[in-house]
């Protein structure tokens, strides 16, 4: 049986970048959509496996928008970090890994995750959404910035 760890997402920002955390920029004819993320356990007083990224962001012309490039899942994502980590440090701040790390009790997490969408996409009423077979649930992403 495979176990279930609940939490609590916000998101905080939605922008429309072409600049991304890594070596690997969105292709040609495509920008990243980066949300940032608030997370934190549900209930607060329990530690949690670090919920991976499956998730996806949907909108209304993702259907179309698909291809090689744009698959409808999310295409990375920084470590989980605190407040601290996200204000005060570095590029060195190493976070906990949204693969195997755990995430403490009674703390909030921030976490940048972004998919790469279609430069002409249309994110009018954009969702994020848990990314299962049988659909899952969503929260509307809100007005989306686009950075130079």
């Amino acid at each position: 049986m495979k176990a279930t760890y609940t939490y609590t997402v916000r998101i905080l920002d939605a922008t429309l970048t072409t600049d991304v955390p890594g070596d690997n920029p969105p292709p040609a004819g495509t920008k990243a959509l980066a949300l940032l993320l608030r997370v934190e356990a549900e209930p607060r007083d329990r530690s949690i496996k670090a919920p991976y990224a499956n998730l996806g962001i949907t909108y209304p012309s993702l259907d179309a928008d698909k291809d090689a490039r744009i698959g409808g899942v999310m295409d990375g994502a920084t470590p989980y970090l605190t407040e601290d980590q996200l204000l005060f440090g570095d590029d060195g701040a190493r976070g906990i890994s949204p693969m195997f790390g755990a995430l403490e009790a009674n703390t909030v997490y921030y976490h940048l995750a972004w998919q790469i969408v279609s430069e002409d996409a249309d994110l009018t009423g954009a969702s994020l959404c848990e990314a299962r077979p049988s659909g899952g649930d969503c929260i509307p992403i809100g007005p989306v910035k686009t950075s130079p």
